[in-house]
Parts: structure tokens; C-alpha cells; sequence
């Protein structure tokens, strides 16, 4: 189990690394329309120039080249790795590092990229914007059918799901049947494809971009490029309503969580497979386009890193990227200097997360009778439960044979803790150290609890504990 999630985070990262890597370091300079976030110029490519652009270029480019490497080995030494929580905090970390690292080099060249142009006597036309008025707003290729369709087949998708847990149809006598494991996996999909059914619409509202005096140029090149944007998201759409009729289906023979693992893994290559298919056609339209390319706008200063754009007196939240594919936001607008807050804090609540993980994993778990309440204590009281109100007690020494599915909660190799499904009973109440087979069932008039110590003592002792102070009641 623990590998397959190594390999989804391979295969999130290791192609993206990739794919990232090509679309912002070509080759071939002198064909773009950017070199490192700066306009490519006539004068980039005379004499002396040509040849210290050559060199930034081929500096940055091996050290980019280096870097994707490097993160490509250790994403196949992580595969090692042992325990859910290392692996996820390094993991989370590391994919961290590696995208930062792998735009350092962009940086460093949009920096020297910059003082180059200075140097040369070049003055960017900030606040200069060239607009085709002929094609100002008219050019889109998205269908909304073609988003609109998938999606509320996805929706479709979420609705049978839901019958499915409330009984109305059946789904044979399956365990998670009414527990809404189904339904919260279908609604998860389903957000995901409201997400992407909205980017969608977005980015094929972006201004379109004047490379050509020729209007005709324009719109055709504008039409290709958001044809391609549209193709991709139709597509990810797509699988992601294939793939929940799949799992969904998958669930009523098979309900191990290794095929969980490895259906993500193939929706994860699909999903990349999609992105390569449209980084590829990309390149070929912007190839097509290349010697037409005539009128860019000069907005060099307004791209912080050639990456982040920050223009206040630019009133749209969302503009194409400069590096890379899709659109991003404007730092100076107000919502946009909200949402890099959001994303940073959301960074933040990552690591502290991890952090969180990891004090749980290694912290024992603890079960004592005081006070006339039966306590489940790990980092605090996760259970406090009066002895009087004990309708049942029970003990057994099989913890691994009991059949049990976790409906909310935390599952870790080392532990299971929070509301789950125990042998054909639905929302008990788990706290189980899974090393020790010793485990105590009490139930009370609104649940059942399964629970134990880390120490079998510690749990044997509890028992005790709990017998004498029901015996005394």
C-alpha cells in the first residue's frame, strides 16, 4: 500500500517536472516569442548580443536540466521509503522544494535577461497594450456542451451513488452500502469536474493576444491556441466521469484499498497524458505562428521573475501566462492579492499538517479508567465515556481478524482512529493501536467503541479496570 502512494506522488511529480521543464527551457531560443520572460528582440539576436543570449541560455538551460534529473532519482529512491507518515512528509516537502528549484534557474535568467536589456538601451513600453479590435472579444473555441455534457453526467454519477447509500437502488449486500462512502467518493470527483468545467469557461474568456497586425493572423492563432486549451479540459472531464463509472462499478466486486491505489495511479497517467498532448500541440502552434508573431507586447517590468504578473492598472484578475500554459492572476488586483494569501497560507496549513501527522503517528495511545469515565487519550481526550452509561463490555484478542472500514477518520499503518465500519456495524467509534491484537468493545446506547492501548499491559489493565467499575455501579 505504502508503495502505490509513493507511485502517485511519482507520477504527479516526475512528468510534471518534466513537462514543466521543457515548456519553460526550449532550446531554441531564437524561435520563441520570450526568453526568460523577456520580449525576444531583433536586437537579442545581432553579433555579440546573440552569442550572450546563446550563453545565459544554454547556462540556465543545463542547470534546469540538472535539477529535473536530480529530482527524477529521488523521486525513485522515495519509492523506498517505509511509514505512511515519512513518506507523506517528505513527500509534501520535497515536491515543494522541487518546484522551486526548478524555476530558480528561470529566475536567475530573467534577471540577467533584464540588465541585458538595459544594458542594450532598451526601454520597455510599460502601460502600452495592443488591442485587435476586430477581435476583441469574439474569439472562443470552448462548446459549453462539451464541458456542460460530462459534467452532469458526473453529476449523474454523484445522484445514483447517493440512492445507492439511502437504499433505493440496490447495490447488493456490500458493507459500505449506507455509510455514504460512495457518495462522498462520487462527490469528490464531482467537485473536480465543477472545478475544471469553471477554469475552462475562464480561460476561454482571456483577452486574446496581438502577435500580427493581420486580424485574420490573430484571431486564427488566438482560436488555435484556446481550441487546444478547450480539448485538453474536454478531456480531463472525460476521465474523470469514466473514471468514477469505473470505480464505482469496481466497488460492488472489489473493495481492497490497493485497487483504490492503483485506479489512481492510471487516472493520474491519463490526466498527464492529457497535459502532454496539449504541451506538444502547443509548441506546434506556436511554431506555426512563429514568423507571423510581429506586434508583442513590451511588458517586460510589469512580470515579476517574468512569472508573476503585477500591473494595478490592469483591471483583470486573470491573464494568460507568460511561461508555462493556462492563465494566472494579477497580483495588484484586490481579489488577486487575496488569493496569493490563500495559497500561502494553504502552504503554511501543509507543512503544520505534516508536522501534526507525524506527533500522531509516534505518540502512544493510551486507555485508563478514572474518575468513573473510561479515557482515550492520545496528544488529548479522544474519548471520555461516563462508565454508568455502558450498556455492553466485551474483550478480544484478534484485533487483525475484526473487519473493519474507515468511514471518517485517520488510517495509518501503526493505527485506525475515528468513526468506521466494524463487522457489518456502521458509524462505531475506533482508537485501536493495530500492533496489539488485545482490544476492548463497550457499547453504549448511541455507538459502539472498539479501542486499546499501545501497551497490551496498558490495555489488559484497562479491561480490569472497567470490569470493577462496572461491577460497582
Amino acid at each position: 500500500m505504502m508503495f502505490f502512494f509513493g507511485l502517485i506522488m511519482f507520477l504527479c511529480l516526475v512528468p510534471t517536472t518534466w513537462i514543466y521543464f521543457f515548456q519553460i527551457y526550449p532550446a531554441k531560443w531564437k524561435e520563441k516569442k520570450l526568453v526568460f520572460g523577456v520580449k525576444n528582440r531583433s536586437e537579442f539576436q545581432e553579433g555579440e548580443t546573440a552569442q550572450q543570449v546563446e550563453a545565459l541560455v544554454k547556462k540556465h538551460h543545463t542547470q534546469a536540466l540538472g535539477i529535473a534529473i536530480v529530482v527524477t532519482i529521488l523521486s525513485a529512491l522515495f519509492l523506498l521509503l517505509k511509514g505512511v507518515t515519512v513518506q507523506t512528509a517528505i513527500w509534501t516537502i520535497f515536491i515543494m522544494i522541487a518546484l522551486v528549484a526548478l524555476v530558480v534557474p528561470y529566475y536567475f535568467g530573467n534577471k540577467e535577461m533584464k540588465a541585458l536589456k538595459r544594458s542594450l538601451g532598451i526601454k520597455s513600453e510599460a502601460g502600452v497594450t495592443y488591442t485587435d479590435l476586430s477581435n476583441a472579444s469574439a474569439v472562443h473555441a470552448l462548446r459549453p456542451a462539451n464541458v456542460c455534457i460530462p459534467t452532469l453526467l458526473s453529476f449523474g454519477v454523484v445522484i445514483f451513488a447517493l440512492l445507492v447509500d439511502f437504499k433505493v437502488i440496490p447495490f447488493g449486500n456490500n458493507w459500505f452500502v449506507g455509510v455514504f462512502m460512495l457518495t462522498g467518493m462520487a462527490a469528490m470527483f464531482f467537485a473536480i469536474a465543477v472545478l475544471v468545467c469553471v477554469l475552462a469557461v475562464i480561460l476561454d474568456r482571456v483577452k486574446n493576444e496581438v502577435v500580427s497586425a493581420d486580424s485574420a493572423i490573430n484571431a486564427n492563432y488566438n482560436r488555435a491556441k484556446k481550441k487546444n486549451m478547450a480539448d485538453m479540459f474536454v478531456i480531463f472531464l472525460w476521465v474523470n466521469f469514466v473514471f468514477m463509472v469505473l470505480w464505482m462499478v469496481s466497488f460492488y466486486f472489489i473493495t481492497e484499498e490497493l485497487l483504490v491505489m492503483i485506479a489512481l495511479a492510471v487516472y493520474m497517467i491519463l490526466l498527464l497524458s492529457a497535459v502532454a498532448l496539449f504541451v506538444v500541440r502547443e509548441k506546434k502552434i506556436e511554431a506555426r505562428y512563429e514568423k507571423e508573431m510581429t506586434m508583442l507586447e513590451d511588458d517586460d517590468d510589469l512580470w515579476i521573475a517574468g512569472m508573476i504578473y503585477c500591473n494595478p492598472n490592469d483591471k483583470r484578475l486573470n491573464v494568460e501566462k507568460r511561461v508555462g500554459v493556462g492563465g494566472t492572476i494579477n497580483l495588484a488586483h484586490p481579489m488577486g492579492k487575496l488569493i496569493y494569501v490563500f495559497a500561502a497560507l494553504a502552504i503554511v496549513a501543509t507543512i503544520v499538517a505534516v508536522v501534526f501527522l507525524g506527533m500522531m503517528e509516534s505518540t502512544p495511545l493510551k486507555v485508563y479508567v478514572k474518575d468513573g469515565k473510561v479515557i482515550c487519550h492520545q496528544l488529548w481526550d479522544e474519548y471520555v465515556i461516563d462508565v454508568n452509561d455502558i450498556q455492553e463490555f466485551s474483550q478480544g484478542d484478534k484485533l487483525s481478524e475484526l473487519h473493519m472500514a474507515r468511514i471518517a477518520g485517520v488510517g495509518m499503518p501503526n493505527m485506525l482512529k475515528g468513526k468506521f465500519f466494524v463487522e457489518e456495524e456502521s458509524g462505531c467509534s475506533v482508537f485501536l493501536w493495530r500492533a496489539n491484537e488485545n482490544y476492548i468493545m463497550i457499547r453504549t446506547a448511541d455507538r459502539a467503541y472498539y479501542f486499546n492501548s499501545t501497551s497490551e499491559d496498558e490495555t489488559l489493565e484497562a479491561a480490569r479496570s472497567i470490569e470493577s467499575a462496572l461491577s460497582s455501579r
